[in-house]
């Protein structure tokens, strides 16, 4: 019988504490069955997502990231953690993909194809926390869940499909015990939770981590990062490299990537106050910084999203 070394009994530690910091609250909001050719694009959301496919396959794309959609089969679970634009379809998006009537696509019964769809209410700061270092959504096919989220899954499935009185009660009331399921798998699945997700899962990075989102316009230096957790610069970079694959910058760039998403997606504020409230010196600089991680400039991620 192999023993648990010290590191691995800190970092299950860590990760409970974790868990019992998170508290949401999730309901169904979108049930429904389709047939024939379908799509729908969603609004952006102030609350989190989570998408389960009960029957059939539907394809999912982010408004202007079409090359990166990909396909949903019965049983996946799509969970979106800031409220994004996207895209759902019975086949591949084109750039003219127009948006279909969604009542004329809505059946009684779910005889080819069936989705529920719940909004998650953040309720702890933690949550919160967790929520802005996830990537905008998370695909969890069937085939790579944990057996505890299948079973949970698979009565979702049955639900919906018997349709007997009170499914639509039952349905809601399992989405909060889904997404816990979901959250913990991909805290604890380091081949989902990989890159800031991991510093959750160390002590020191998680000090960090959590001082640099308090105050993401500080000047953050490695040296300033390694005093909060006593640890000398070289130390601590090593600790980066090993736990998150990143070198120190990488949590501050990282963070202001997430949170520059956040407020171009639901916040009034224009480019150069978004700018200085990630604390770059100039409005150039912080575009520099977005196109070179998106792939296109905050204005044009904005209006994708609106």
């Amino acid at each position: 019988m192999t023993k648990p070394t010290d590191q691995s009994t800190k970092t299950t530690a860590s990760l409970d504490n974790i868990l019992e910091q998170l508290a949401f609250g999730s309901e169904l909001h979108f049930e429904s069955g389709f047939c024939q050719q379908w799509n729908m694009l969603t609004q952006k959301s102030v609350k989190a997502g989570l998408h389960v496919v009960t029957q059939g396959s539907l394809w999912v794309a982010i408004p202007g990231q079409l090359n990166s959609q990909f396909q949903m089969h019965a049983g996946d679970a799509l969970f979106l953690s800031h409220g994004i634009r996207h895209w759902l379809s019975d086949e591949p998006l084109t750039e003219e993909t127009q948006q279909s009537r969604l009542e004329d696509l809505c059946i009684p019964a779910h005889l080819e194809r069936g989705l529920v769809c719940y909004d998650v209410d953040v309720h702890s700061d933690m949550t919160e926390t967790l929520f802005r270092l996830l990537p905008d959504y998370i695909h969890l096919p069937a085939t790579k869940q944990s057996d505890s989220l299948i079973q949970l899954i698979a009565i979702v499935q049955e639900e919906t499909a018997s349709r007997r009185s009170g499914y639509q009660v039952a349905v809601s009331r399992i989405s909060d015990v889904i997404v816990l399921h979901l959250l913990r798998q991909v805290l604890t699945d380091q081949r989902i939770g990989s890159g800031l997700l991991a510093a959750l899962r160390d002590d020191a990075l998680r000090t960090v981590m959590l001082a640099v989102i308090d105050n993401l316009a500080a000047d953050w230096s490695v040296d300033s990062m390694a005093v909060l957790v006593h640890m000398s610069r070289s130390a601590f970079a090593e600790r980066c490299q090993k736990v998150l694959s990143m070198p120190p910058k990488g949590i501050v760039d990282g963070l202001r990537m997430q949170q520059a998403r956040r407020l171009l997606i639901h916040s009034p504020l224009n480019i150069d106050q978004i700018a200085e409230a990630l604390g770059y010196q100039s409005a150039t600089a912080f575009i520099r910084f977005f196109k070179q991680r998106a792939e296109c400039s905050p204005g044009e991620y904005r209006q994708k999203q609106n």
